[in-house]
């Protein structure tokens, strides 16, 4: 266990001082900060307030999520390769599991700073609005809806890395991690809202996380869906894993 710890720290600690990371953190948080301004324009056009919330974690923000995820991956085995203490570790009596973990509980660690402005303005909302009305924004929906990020990035965070660890080039990595999770986003997303089909459309709405943001953004939490992703998410590690102790082998 300190072992991993160490590893976590050494990965916490590269994912916040990288250059890469500060020009994310900008490109998201400019984002998050547009698609706050943009909420509180529909407030006061008189939008909904269960269309707001789901606007929240919906909209800009997921699509975003296919774009920032491989950004954030991308250099977490493909730049030990590059450098060559890839195979230093692995000839320590380090686990391919532990090495894994640490460098998916640091990636994910970075990933919920960058929702961090989203809790700051669901606070500012609810200064915002009046005590006689309703409350918003309704704190249960955010928090289904802050699982559903967690559940989304997670699984996404699994795809890149195993990118990542395929690869010694981090531009490779991160336009891989970029396209299988846009093939699986537009895919499901389009089974899901545009299909003839009907079993299509079922399935579609089932596996597509934009439909599940929204889900969770209306405080619908579904055991079924929280089983998929961590299943998924869970597989794509074991397949790190496995590469990494190819590269031991």
């Amino acid at each position: 266990m300190s072992t991993f710890f160490s590893l976590f720290k050494k990965e916490l600690h590269t994912c916040f001082l990288s250059p890469i990371a500060f020009v994310v953190l900008f490109f998201f948080w400019v984002l998050t900060g547009l698609n706050f301004w943009w909420l509180l324009v529909q407030l006061a056009d008189g939008e909904s307030l269960t269309m707001a919330t789901q606007q929240t974690f919906g909209g800009l923000i997921s699509f975003s999520l296919l774009v920032v995820v491989p950004l954030v991956t991308m250099r977490l085995f493909s730049e030990e390769r590059k450098l060559g203490t890839l195979e230093s570790l692995l000839t320590t009596p380090l686990t391919a599991v532990e090495l894994v973990a640490a460098k998916f509980a640091g990636s994910l660690v970075f990933y919920l700073v960058l929702w961090l402005p989203v809790v700051a303005y669901a606070l500012i909302q609810q200064h915002l609005g009046p005590e006689e009305v309703v409350q918003f924004p309704d704190f249960g929906a955010m928090r289904s809806g802050f699982l559903g990020v967690v559940l989304v990035g997670g699984l996404y965070l699994s795809i890149g890395l195993l990118m990542s660890s395929l690869t010694s080039n981090q531009i490779v990595a991160a336009i891989s991690g970029f396209a299988l999770l846009s093939i699986f986003f537009f895919s499901t997303l389009f089974m899901a809202y545009t299909s003839p089909n009907p079993s299509a459309r079922i399935a579609g709405q089932y596996l597509s996380p934009f439909a599940h943001l929204l889900d969770f953004s209306r405080g619908m939490m579904d055991s079924r869906t929280i089983v998929l992703y961590l299943s998924y998410t869970a597989w794509f590690l074991f397949s790190a894993v496995k590469v990494v102790e190819s590269k031991r082998a």
